[in-house]
Order: structure tokens, then sequence, then C-alpha cells
């Protein structure tokens, strides 16, 4: 379906709507829609979404099927239970049934027409699932973590498919919980951006594995050291949310020269050849643990109607 756009005044443009669809959705003069952005695609829908099952078709062309991933992840988190993708084939069709699978929680594949198929919500999520799933994301750090200190200490890197397995999860959990900011708790930015700390976190340390494995990197007291100090500086990251605890924060952002600035640095300048990256991937993940603080003493100066100053 093509429409011509039309200029309206110096710089707006404007394109007709559907008749059928304004039909279909009671739509008239004065109604609001939503315009939503999903890499060159623009979703069009109606604000009585929140209401009942959300719905939206996506006309797949050769500009867009190559971000596939993204379109299908965006729509997810935005709060879309039945999604139509049409114009698919073969080959497109095995990697949105994989991004199903391995990114979105409680979705599946139900229906496949000719060059149309359907994704959709099978579980509809809770509120309650939200805390739930936000302790599984840090759960599976602290488990990365364990693994990922044993096998340096062991100087032997056998785990990266459990690592991979993890990360994964771990994505899927945190794209779930992010669909449930959207739908029940109004988009709460504050967590929006924990979940985007804790993400980058677990990523660092599968990237990091996956480098020590590459190049054979063998057992160094030093990493070790700082591996341990990384577990228990993340211990302080976990307590300070759950237990709303300012001081952990505040203990948190003293240790940053310690270890940015201070231990990170001397081991970098002390270490040869690839321990080199090692020592840059550990420094990463101090730096994201420490600026990860900053929505978690917003929120608990928000429940304590606290005030500091920086």
């Amino acid at each position: 379906m093509k429409r011509k756009l039309v200029k309206q005044g110096a710089a707006t443009l404007m394109v007709s709507l559907p008749s059928k669809w304004i039909k279909e959705n009671n739509l008239g003069k004065g109604d609001e829609v939503e315009v939503e952005e999903a890499g060159r695609e623009l979703i069009l829908s109606t604000k009585e979404l929140a209401k009942g099952r959300q719905e939206v078709t996506i006309k797949i062309s050769e500009e867009n099927k190559q971000n596939i991933k993204n379109i299908l992840t965006h729509l997810y988190r935005r709060g879309f239970d039945r999604i139509v993708l049409e114009n698919i084939d073969v080959i497109l069709l095995k990697e949105i049934r994989a991004i199903t699978n391995n990114l979105l929680l409680g979705f599946e594949l139900t229906q496949r027409e000719g060059k149309k198929c359907i994704i959709e919500n099978i579980s509809e999520p809770l509120e309650q699932k939200y805390e739930i799933m936000l302790k599984k994301v840090f759960s599976i750090i602290q488990e990365t973590q364990s693994i990922v200190l044993n096998d340096f200490q062991q100087g032997k890197f056998q785990n990266i498919e459990e690592i991979e397995e993890i990360r994964n999860q771990q994505d899927k959990f945190i794209l779930f919980c992010r669909r449930l900011l959207i739908r029940e708790k109004n988009n709460n930015l504050l967590e929006w951006e924990l979940l985007t700390f804790l993400m980058h976190i677990e990523h660092s340390y599968y990237y990091m594995y996956s480098y020590a494995l590459e190049n054979k990197i063998k057992t160094d007291k030093e990493i070790i050291i700082l591996l341990k100090e990384l577990n228990n500086y993340f211990s302080l990251f976990y307590d300070a949310y759950y237990k709303k605890e300012i001081e952990c924060v505040n203990k948190i952002n003293k240790l940053k020269t310690k270890y940015q600035f201070g231990e990170c640095f001397k081991a970098l300048e002390k270490a040869k050849g690839k321990e080199i990256v090692i020592f840059s991937y550990i420094r990463e993940i101090f730096r994201l643990i420490q600026i990860g603080t900053s929505p978690i003493l917003a929120e608990i100066l928000e429940k304590t109607n606290q005030s500091i100053s920086v």
C-alpha cells in the first residue's frame, strides 16, 4: 500500500490514512494516534491499545529486513501482544523464529500463512513478575562472576557455551522487564536505566571471557585479585539496590579512585601482551558498576525525600 506525501505549510508533509483502518479502529476527526519509530519504519497505533490486546502489522521490505531483530525487540518492549509480519520468505522466517525463541519471553510464532506470519503473546505478563525477573538478572551476573573467576584461576576457559547461554537468558529477562515497565509501571526511567547498566555489565564479562579463550590467557595473580574485588564491588551494588542503603552507594563511589584510577591503572602499566586487554575489561566493569549507582541513588533519594549535593 503506497501513499503520496502532501505538503502542508512551509515544512510539514502529510499522508492520508487508509479508510478501512480508520473504520476498524473507530477513528474520527480529532482522535489521536501514536506514531513510533522502528528503524526505517513508522508504526501507527491507536491510544486505545492499552485497554486490550495490542496488535501491529509490519510489511517487510528489502530496506527493513536487515533490522528485523531491532524491529521485533522494539515492538516487544512497547507492549504489543500480536505482531503480524507480511512479505517474509523462508530464510527470514528462520531468523524470526530464532529471535522469538531466544529473546521474546512469553511469545511464540503461532501462525504461518504464505508470506505472512504471526508472533503473539501466549503468557500475559503480570506486574509482580517484574521483581522476580529483575532478581534473576542480578543472579545471572553473580553466576557469571563465579564461572569467570574459577576459569581464570584454572587458566582453562571451557564454559564459553554456558557463558553465552546465560548472557542470552539475561537479555531475554531484561527485554521482558522493559516490556513490563512500559505496560505496568508507566515506563519508569530509573529502572530502565538500571537495566541498561546490568546488561552492559553482563556483556562485558562475556566479551572478556571470549577474548581470554581465543587468546589462551594464562593464570595471572593480578587478574585473580581484581576479579575477586569485582565480585565484592558488585555485592555492594546489589545491597545498594535491594536494601536501599545510601551508605553502599557512597562506598562504591569512594572506591572509584582505588580501583578505576588506582589498582587497574597499575595493572595496565605493568601488564604485557594480551593481558592488557583483560585489565581493560576489568576496569570497564568497575566503571559500569560505579556509574550504575546513579539510578539507584535517585530512587533512594526519591523514596526517602533526601537531598544531596554532588
